[in-house]
C-alpha cells in the first residue's frame, strides 16, 4: 500500500509538472493548450487513485471513486481536443479543420456524463476497501461507452493526419502513437483484463503506465531530439533509475540507510548528468556530420548537374563550330583559287603594283583555309566522328620536313632551328602523318614565336617504350599560374606574349593537345620561369 501510494504521488507531481512546462513553453499554442489539460487530468486521475488508497471511510471511498472516474473523463474530452489540433501542419489543419459537431460532441457529453458517473449507485453502487474493490452499476456502461468512444474518435483523427503528414511531422505522430500503444497495452492490463477477472490489485499502476503517453507526446510537441532516439532512450532509463532510487530513499526504514541511500542517489545525479551531457554532445556530432553529408552530397548533385550542362554546351558549341567550319572552308577555297588564277594572268594582265598585295591575300586565305581545317579536325575527334588515317611513319622525315616549312620565319628572325638527331635509330611508328605534323608544327612555330635571341633546339629519344619529343627554346619563358591553363581552350597568354605577338590565335597548342591525344600520347611543358626559356615534351606510343 506505502509503494503504491508513493508512486502515485510522485508521478502526480511529475504530471502537474510536464503540464506546467508544456503550457508555459508556448501559452498561444492550442497544442500545447489542450495536451496541458490532458496531462493535468492525469496528474488528477493519478492522484485520486492515491486519496483512494488511504481512504477509511465508505462514503470518502465512494465519493473519490466518483471523482477518479471524473478525471478519466476529463483526459479523454481534453485528448479528443488534442487530437483535432495536433500537429501544427497549416497544411493538415486546413484539410482537416474542427467542425461545429467537435464542439457540440464534448460541449455535452463531458458535463452529462460526469453528472451520470455522480448519481447514487448507478455507476458506482459501493466500494470495498480491504482488499480494494469497486462494485459497479450499469453508469459504468454509459461511461465505457464515452471514455473508448472519444479516445478511439481521438485516435481515428490522429491516423488520418499522419498519412497527410510528411517528414519531421510525420515522425511526431509516430512517436506519439509509439507513446499510446505501449499506455494502452500495460494500463488494459491493470484496468480492463484484470479487473474483469475480479483482480483489483494492480488499478492503481493504470495511472503510471500513462507516463508512455505523455513521455512521448512531449516530446513529439517539443519536437525534442526526434531523429536521435538514442539520447531519448538514455534519457528515459536515466530518469527511470532515478525515480527507483528516489522511491528506495524514502522507503528505507532506518536514518543512517536512508542518508546513505540519498548520498548515492547524489552520486547517481552526478554521474547521470555527465552519461546524457555525453550522449547530446555525441548526437549534436552527428547531426552536424550528417548535415555536413548533406550539404556535400548537394554540392556533389549540383556540381554533377553543372558538369552534365557544361558538357552538353560544350557539345553544342563543337557541333556548332563543326557547321561554322564547313560553310567557311568553301568560300574560302574558292576565294584561293580566284586569287591564284588572278597572279597566273587566267584573266588577263594586271599592273605590277597589285601583284605583292595578291601574293600576301593569297598567304592569308591559306593560312586560314589550314586553320579552318585544324578546327575541323580537332570539332570531328571531340565529337569522336574524327578517324586517323595512320601508316608507318618515320618521324625523323615528318620533322625534318615541318622545319623546312618554319625555316624562312627562323630565318628572318635571326633564329637557330636545329634538330638533335638521337643516339639510336628510331624505328617507323604509326601515325596520321598530316595531323601530327600539324600538331608539331603548332608547337615549334610557338616557339619560334616567342624567342627574341638563340632559338629552338629539337630532341628525340626513347624512354620506358615511347618516343619523345622534346622542343626547346631560349624565348620569354612561362610562369607557374600559365603553365596550368597552356593547353585549355580558354587559356589567356601572358602580358609579356601579348606584348612579343600581338596576333597570335592563342589555340595552336590545345590543337596539337587534341590530336597528340588522339594518338594516346602526351603532352607537357617546363620552364623554370618568365625570360628563362621553356620545352614543350611529346610522348608517343611506339606500337
Amino acid at each position: 500500500m506505502t509503494i503504491s501510494f508513493t508512486l502515485l504521488l510522485i508521478f502526480t507531481f511529475i504530471n502537474l509538472f510536464i503540464a506546467a512546462f508544456i503550457y508555459f513553453k508556448n501559452p498561444k499554442s492550442k497544442i500545447n493548450i489542450w495536451f496541458g489539460l490532458t496531462t493535468l487530468s492525469v496528474a488528477f486521475w493519478a492522484f485520486t487513485n492515491a486519496v483512494c488508497l488511504r481512504v477509511e471511510t465508505l462514503r470518502a471511498a465512494i465519493l473519490w471513486s466518483q471523482i477518479s472516474y471524473i478525471s478519466a473523463i476529463l483526459i479523454a474530452g481534453f485528448f479528443f481536443y488534442f487530437s483535432l489540433n495536433f500537429p501544427s501542419s497549416v497544411s493538415v489543419l486546413e484539410k482537416y479543420r474542427i467542425k461545429n459537431h467537435h464542439r457540440i460532441y464534448l460541449v455535452f457529453s463531458m458535463p452529462l456524463v460526469s453528472l451520470v458517473t455522480l448519481i447514487p449507485d448507478f455507476t458506482i453502487k459501493t466500494v470495498i476497501l480491504h482488499p480494494w474493490k469497486i462494485i459497479t452499476g450499469s453508469g459504468l456502461y454509459i461511461f465505457g461507452i464515452y471514455f473508448l468512444g472519444t479516445m478511439g474518435w481521438a485516435f481515428y483523427n490522429l491516423i488520418r493526419k499522419y498519412f497527410l503528414t510528411q517528414g519531421i511531422e510525420r515522425l511526431q505522430m509516430k512517436y506519439l502513437f509509439l507513446g499510446a500503444i505501449l499506455s494502452s497495452s500495460f494500463g488494459s492490463v491493470c484496468n480492463l483484463i484484470l479487473p474483469l477477472a475480479g483482480d483489483y490489485r494492480f488499478v492503481w499502476l493504470g495511472p503510471i503506465f500513462t507516463i508512455f503517453l505523455i513521455s512521448f507526446a512531449t516530446l513529439a510537441i517539443l519536437k525534442y531530439h526526434l531523429f536521435e532516439i538514442k539520447v531519448i532512450l538514455t534519457e528515459i532509463l536515466v530518469g527511470a533509475m532515478g525515480l527507483i532510487w528516489l522511491i528506495f530513499v524514502f522507503l528505507i526504514p532506518t536514518f543512517q540507510l536512508r542518508s546513505l541511500a540519498f548520498l548515492s542517489f547524489i552520486f547517481f545525479c552526478v554521474f547521470a548528468y555527465y552519461l546524457v551531457k555525453a550522449t547530446h554532445q555525441e548526437s549534436k556530432r552527428r547531426e552536424e556530420a550528417e548535415k555536413l553529408t548533406i550539404q556535400e552530397r548537394g554540392l556533389r548533385q549540383e556540381s554533377e548537374k553543372l558538369a552534365k550542362e557544361f558538357k552538353r554546351l560544350d557539345r553544342a558549341k563543337t557541333q556548332f563550330l563543326l557547321a561554322t567550319q564547313h560553310h567557311l572552308r568553301t568560300p574560302l577555297s574558292i576565294m584561293k583559287n580566284y586569287t591564284s588564277m588572278i597572279l597566273e594572268g587566267s584573266y588577263g594582265r594586271f599592273e605590277a603594283t597589285v601583284r605583292h598585295p595578291l601574293s600576301g591575300t593569297l598567304v592569308s586565305i591559306e593560312r586560314l583555309i589550314k586553320l579552318v581545317n585544324e578546327f575541323l579536325d580537332v570539332s570531328q575527334l571531340q565529337l569522336g566522328k574524327g578517324i586517323l588515317k595512320k601508316k608507318k611513319t618515320n618521324i625523323m622525315e615528318l620533322l625534318r620536313e615541318t622545319m623546312e616549312e618554319l625555316l624562312p620565319i627562323a630565318r628572318e628572325k635571326r633564329l637557330y632551328l636545329k634538330l638533335q638527331p638521337p643516339s639510336e635509330p628510331l624505328p617507323e611508328i604509326e601515325l596520321d602523318q598530316g595531323k601530327m605534323k600539324s600538331a608539331i608544327f603548332n608547337i615549334i612555330d610557338n616557339s619560334l614565336k616567342y624567342t627574341q635571341k638563340g632559338g629552338v633546339t629539337i630532341r628525340l629519344k626513347i624512354k620506358e617504350a615511347k618516343l619523345q619529343i622534346a622542343v626547346s627554346d631560349t624565348g620569354i619563358g612561362i610562369s607557374k599560374e600559365d603553365l596550368r591553363g597552356l593547353f585549355e581552350k580558354t587559356f589567356e597568354r601572358g602580358e609579356e606574349a601579348e606584348k612579343l605577338f600581338t596576333t597570335g590565335r592563342g589555340i595552336g597548342l590545345y590543337i596539337s593537345r587534341v590530336i597528340i591525344e588522339a594518338h594516346q600520347g602526351k603532352i607537357w611543358a617546363e620552364s623554370e620561369g618568365e625570360g628563362r626559356g621553356s620545352t614543350f615534351y611529346v610522348e608517343l606510343p611506339m606500337k
